[in-house]
């Protein structure tokens, strides 16, 4: 099992994209090696600073980015890249932006219950992007939570203060890292920023999955 790392944030839609690439790409490279890949969600808060209820999407959105038509203009240019991956992205129906801190704590929970961080990862995405919902509302993330299969209680154990130190302790790693934007993709020893393109995406996979022995983290050993 090969791990890829991967950083990204809850409202960034090139990170939606960008993970729909990702797994078209593993999909292809396990196919053709018969290597298999397991995608680690590190958590990166494009807003640390976010009140924990969350904000006004056009409020904070125009504060940000200087005017609302600037806004909306960042958001036209991704749709229809997110299209190419079957994502609609319905701006409209999104009325805040929410703190997204609680969301990466979900996501570790998946991660550490069942070993589906980047399945939870792309289910709040899509909430958030495609549904509308605000992916702050503690509500919202124990259903989604449940949805996933990680239980009826969830709202409880994500209060538990070791998922809070795994996200602080990723932040603090993308912070070391001198890391400013989202996504970022960790390929052995090679770092790909951006919602790179599932063909190129799976060139770097594949040579990736066929290094000889001891080259599988990115260091070859004698």
């Amino acid at each position: 099992m090969l791990t890829l790392d991967l950083f990204s944030d809850l409202i960034c839609p090139w990170c939606y994209i960008g993970g729909r690439r990702l797994h078209r790409a593993v999909g292809i490279v396990e196919e053709r090696t018969g290597r298999r890949f397991h995608v680690r969600h590190h958590a990166f808060e494009l807003n640390p600073e976010m009140p924990p209820e969350g904000m006004d999407r056009r409020r904070y959105r125009s504060e940000k980015f200087g005017s609302w038509e600037r806004s909306l203009q960042l958001d036209a240019g991704t749709v229809p890249a997110g299209r190419g991956e079957g994502i609609v992205f319905d701006y409209e129906a999104m009325t805040r932006t929410p703190n997204t801190r609680a969301g990466h704590r979900l996501i570790a929970l998946a991660e550490r219950e069942a070993g589906r961080g980047a399945a939870m990862a792309d289910r709040l995405l899509a909430a958030y992007f495609s549904e509308g919902q605000d992916i702050g509302d503690p509500t919202v993330l124990s259903r989604l939570g449940a949805e996933m299969g990680l239980g009826a209680d969830v709202a409880a154990r994500l209060a538990d203060p070791a998922l809070e130190a795994t996200v602080r302790e990723e932040e603090q790693l993308a912070e070391h890292m001198g890391l400013r934007g989202v996504p970022l993709l960790i390929v052995g020893d090679q770092a790909i920023t951006g919602a790179a393109e599932t063909e190129a995406l799976a060139e770097v996979l594949e040579r990736h999955a066929t290094r000889p022995p001891g080259c599988e983290e990115g260091v070859c050993s004698l």
